[in-house]
């Protein structure tokens, strides 16, 4: 390796000459930070909006909130209803090139769990630096900080992966 490339090295012979030949290859680009944004549908609040009203919102509880957490992400978007009748089936009629697996998850992308005897699964929103803003977690109908492992091990949730805001 040679800063950050590769030297490939290679005989010509020619007329009984043996010529050499020094390539520089280029190292593969490191991949790209994940990041949020609002694919194919128009929210009316963008990413770093999302964040802001989730954020402002930790602490406040509301019959609204109470088992609705898809509810409570398309609120965020600046939208009156998610569009979709669970957080179940919010992921699973998302479009796969917006669905990304690992547990990094921007500000602003929708986190995704199925739930043990539960067909509604749950959906949260990520604050980044691995918080998430959700409901239920401390008390019915009330928004609070938590993060994946608080909901794996509180409620024995099957983390499924991370979406762009797609509704």
């Amino acid at each position: 390796m040679f800063r950050g490339r590769t030297l490939l090295t290679s005989g010509i012979t020619a007329l009984g000459l043996t010529l050499g030949a020094t390539v520089a290859v280029a190292a593969p680009a490191a991949p790209q930070a994940a990041s949020c944004s609002s694919p194919a549908t128009s929210n009316p609040r963008t990413c770093a909006q999302a964040v802001s009203w989730a954020k402002s919102h930790v602490g406040a509880t509301s019959s609204d909130y109470d088992h609705r957490c898809d509810h409570v992400v398309g609120l965020a978007y600046g939208r009156s209803a998610s569009g979709h009748a669970s957080a179940a089936q919010h992921w699973s009629s998302t479009p796969a090139k917006y669905k990304h697996t690992g547990t990094d998850v921007p500000a602003g992308g929708l986190a995704f769990f199925s739930i043990p005897n539960s067909p509604y699964g749950h959906v949260m929103i990520s604050i980044g630096g691995g918080e998430f803003v959700s409901n239920d977690i401390v008390a019915k109908g009330r928004l609070s900080k938590t993060t994946i492992g608080t909901v794996q091990s509180r409620w024995g949730g099957h983390y499924l992966g991370w979406s762009n805001p797609w509704f």
